[in-house]
């Protein structure tokens, strides 16, 4: 597959540590020593990490006597003479992964990669309570605790649908508080919220499936194609186009209805016990109350919706009426006055939307895949994970002489827009490639 000639450039690559003063005082230039950079994003952590694999020739990490907390400064430009800086990140290189030694001259060290946010709530507890929306919460905490703030654009400025929470948090980490919190948070259609960390900012930032997934794609006017049936399809592309071409698609484990139906995401029933009035309320759950307030708020097309399929039946019944799993919660109302704890709704017919949230969490997985991409347009046009991406995949099996259309040639599953879960960044040499997790809940 042809594609520019050279992707980016390394500016700096730069190793220090507090006890050498830091970068203003003493540092180590590793520029010319990098094999390769990795770098991980994802709607489910909230923090990057990473790998790099360097060659040492002189003895240097000898010399630095490595502990586990050196910080590594990367930045990154385009090829332009006078470009701009398109990342600048610092990490802490927590660990050695892996060391080989060719020969008594040099050795080939991997070291582990972490956001100085991460290693920073690793070393914290959080005790404290917090009164206030969870949107709210999640900020106070973000910006005291990890001196992040959070970007909450893609919420699509919709509040989660419960309301104003007293918590306590019980001797947690931040982070691990903060996801906690941002587990309870659903959207009208019961769709969860995520906190991550992107690779082009030091925010964190913050938002609902429903505003990320019916985004417009990053690349409407130019999808990333695949072809694999002509060979030459890449030659024929100008530079640009290049940049947008498929190299290859590894589809993950799909359509296990039975691990959904096992994990009780299809129908299972929900308890709740009071624990203030005794009150025990249970109600049946099945997915397809699910999927018809996603098709009312317009967040899928009923008609293409390849999350069920509703027509399956064992013993003669549908499978969505068996309760395949018992979800029991208890609460206290009345705990903090008007303020609601943790579990608690003052409406009931809120209680199933946690559980909603990871039905919808797990159907994303349902129909996930990975595909590899050159990073060149990925990086300018700014991407990320908890961005959607257009995609147009070739069916393989096809007949061109039947072809009379475009979308006689497409694979339904597998094109169209996909929100984006994962990326890993790898830079090498002057070459960056995306491998990126993607997902949707229809077919084209």
């Amino acid at each position: 597959m042809a594609q520019p000639r050279s992707q980016f450039q390394l500016l700096d690559a730069s190793i220090t540590a507090d006890r050498l003063g830091g970068f203003d005082v003493l540092f180590y230039n590793i520029k010319q020593q990098i094999v390769e950079i990795n770098i991980y994003e994802s709607i489910y952590t909230v923090g990057l990490t990473g790998d790099i694999t360097i060659v040492d020739n002189r003895g240097l990490f000898d010399e630095i006597n490595f502990q586990g907390n050196e910080r590594l400064k990367i930045v990154i430009a385009g090829m332009d003479e006078n470009a701009e800086p398109i990342i600048t990140k610092t990490f802490i290189m927590g660990s050695i992964l892996s060391e080989a030694r060719g020969d008594a001259k040099q050795a080939v060290y991997t070291f582990g990669l972490l956001e100085e946010h991460v290693y920073l709530s690793s070393a914290k507890k959080l005790r404290n309570s917090y009164r206030g929306t969870i949107t709210n919460i999640i900020q106070d905490i973000a910006l005291g605790e990890l001196n992040k703030n959070v970007d909450i654009s893609y919420t699509g400025g919709i509040p989660s649908i419960q309301s104003a929470i007293r918590v306590i948090i019980p001797n947690l980490s931040p982070i691990k508080a903060l996801t906690w919190l941002m587990s309870r948070a659903t959207t009208t259609t019961g769709s969860p919220y995520f906190l991550y960390a992107s690779i082009h900012d030091d925010n964190l930032r913050f938002g609902n499936l429903d505003t990320m997934y019916t985004q417009t794609p990053w690349n409407n006017e130019l999808p990333y194609v695949y072809n694999p049936a002509n060979t030459n399809f890449a030659e024929s592309q100008t530079e640009l186009e290049q940049g947008f071409i498929i190299g290859e698609i590894y589809p993950n484990k799909s359509s296990n209805l039975h691990a959904l139906v096992r994990g009780g995401d299809i129908g299972s029933n929900q308890e709740s016990t009071n624990l203030n009035t005794g009150q025990i309320e249970r109600r049946h759950y099945d997915i397809l109350s699910t999927i018809e307030n996603l098709a009312e708020n317009n967040i899928i097309d009923p008609e293409r919706q390849n999350a069920f399929d509703d027509s399956f039946e064992l013993e003669g019944k549908k499978i969505a009426l068996y309760d395949a799993m018992n979800f029991h919660s208890v609460l206290s109302t009345g705990t903090y006055g008007d303020f609601k704890s943790y579990h608690d709704e003052f409406d009931k017919s809120l209680l199933t939307k946690k559980l909603e949230s990871n039905v919808i969490r797990n159907l994303l997985v349902k129909n996930a895949m990975n595909i590899a991409i050159p990073g060149t347009a990925f990086l300018f046009g700014k991407a990320t994970v908890g961005d959607t991406v257009k995609l147009k995949v070739v069916n393989t099996n096809i007949d061109t002489g039947d072809i009379s259309t475009e979308e006689d040639v497409l694979d339904k599953k597998k094109s169209g827009n996909h929100l984006i879960l994962r990326i890993r960044h790898t830079f090498q040499g002057d070459k960056h490639k995306v491998l990126m997790e993607v997902a949707k809940l229809e077919r084209e």
